[in-house]
């Protein structure tokens, strides 16, 4: 019954923010994105439910977002003006070609049917992606950063609870029992969870840019303190990975250094803490020196698998989605784990796989054109010392976005999620706002 009371709470609540506050529903994204448990909060939905596919807070407001953006279209003039500029926008163009790239190839396709499955889960967040860039404007650009930030921090006692207790309130029955206790907070896997909390990290320190009171940043620093426990908890060898990469990014692209060296500092410290009273974690981190043969077999014989599929169809690879079928078909042999997985779990090579050369030029297309956004964005916001007006600043938020999408790219190559990922595409609706003049502010 209380499954019928969420659905009915979570259906009324999108339509009224569709109808009154469609803004809002784009920080609720970010938020719902974070609730990967919500898939247990509603009742078997029957055709319905297929068609949405896993029934979660994501996917009715990704679905809310649509119709919101589309309704608004199809009224407003002004909106189908913006909704041009942002087609012909370059990076639109180039996730319409890879859209375009992963639905033609179910001509060849060793698997048809995923491959189907695969391209209309791909257009489903290419039009988020395009509801999103309808909705937002420059000066709400930081709604999303202040909403992924308050919800990992939100996050924190369960985090807690769950890393002291050994009490995980969900695990999904799929999922590999581990010898190291993983929090895993309100998502599936740990590894997701990691990538949430560094989202939270790069959050933290666009707020702080645009910050002026001394003791709101100081909050932020202890913010930063809570977050990185958080990191640890999760024994992300991944996330920690991650993390690292992202500190190096962002001290060449950010100007808050002292935030960045601050995370270092107390990504030491706490680490040190949690360390001390859960040793096991350092186990866990301590077997990455063994190489991945000992320390993750399942991710070495996925690597061979892609990198065979790759050797055997290098230019258009065998089907978007396709992986897991032809792995098992033609490379089985390879699996040296009973139990282990059959999906890809490295972006780069299973679009080297499915996809092959066509899709990996494709790939360094996106990045071409996202950092080019940003040179763009920096040659014209440096000239302005102050970083506090949005309007004549828009390099920090850019840069924040980017390192959004590098967070999603640099973890989704032991995890798999990049294309899959609403935070992607949230990310490039923003950086394509951005890029306009203020003639396309539009508010909804």
């Amino acid at each position: 019954m209380y499954q019928w009371l969420i659905l009915g709470i979570t259906v009324i609540t999108l339509l009224v923010l569709m109808i009154k506050k469609p803004i809002w529903l784009i920080p609720l994204l970010g938020i719902a994105v974070a609730l990967e448990i919500s898939t247990t909060w509603y009742p078997d939905l029957g055709i319905v439910g297929k068609m949405l596919g896993m029934v979660s807070l994501t996917r009715f407001t990704s679905l809310a977002l649509i119709l919101a953006a589309f309704f608004r279209l199809f009224l407003s003039w002004e909106m189908r003006r913006k909704l041009g500029a942002i087609i012909k926008d370059p990076l639109t163009i180039i996730l319409v070609i890879y859209l375009v790239l992963g639905a033609a190839s179910v001509v060849y396709s060793a698997d048809p049917g995923k491959t189907v499955a695969e391209a209309m889960r791909l257009l489903v967040l290419f039009a988020v992606f395009i509801s999103i860039a309808l909705l937002i404007d420059k000066e709400r650009s930081l709604l999303p950063f202040q909403a992924v930030h308050v919800t990992a921090l939100l996050l924190a006692p369960l985090t807690f609870y769950e890393g002291f207790s050994g009490n995980l309130i969900w695990q999904a029955d799929h999922l590999l029992k581990e010898h190291t206790l993983r929090v895993n907070a309100t998502f599936v896997d740990p590894n997701i969870f990691a990538r949430f909390i560094i989202l939270g990290i790069v959050a933290n320190f666009i707020l702080q840019l645009y910050t002026r009171d001394k003791s709101t940043k100081l909050a932020y620093m202890a913010c930063l303190a809570i977050l990185l426990a958080q990191l640890v908890l999760t024994s992300s060898r991944g996330g920690m990975l991650t993390l690292l990469a992202i500190l190096i990014v962002a001290l060449i692209f950010l100007p808050n250094r002292k935030a960045v060296l601050w995370v270092l500092g107390l990504g030491a410290l706490c680490g040190a803490i949690v360390l001390f009273i859960r040793p096991d974690i350092w186990e866990r981190m301590l077997s990455l020196t063994q190489g991945f043969a000992v320390s993750n077999p399942q991710r070495l014989y996925l690597w061979q698998a892609a990198l065979a599929i790759f050797k055997d169809n290098p230019i258009l690879g065998t089907g978007l989605g396709s992986f897991q079928t032809v792995f098992l078909n033609d490379y089985i042999a390879l699996k040296n784990v009973p139990d282990g997985a059959t999906l890809s779990h490295t972006t780069v090579l299973t679009i080297a796989a499915e996809l092959g050369v066509v899709g990996l030029t494709v790939l360094a297309a996106l990045w071409v054109v996202l950092l080019s956004k940003l040179f763009k964005f920096y040659s014209q916001n440096s000239g302005y010392l102050s970083i506090f007006n949005d309007y004549n600043n828009k390099y920090y938020v850019g840069a924040g976005y980017l390192l959004w999408i590098l967070t999603v790219f640099i973890s989704s190559q032991g995890e798999g999620r990049f294309f899959e990922d609403p935070i992607l595409w949230l990310s490039c609706a923003l950086l394509v706002i951005l890029g306009f003049n203020r003639e396309y502010n539009i508010k909804v």
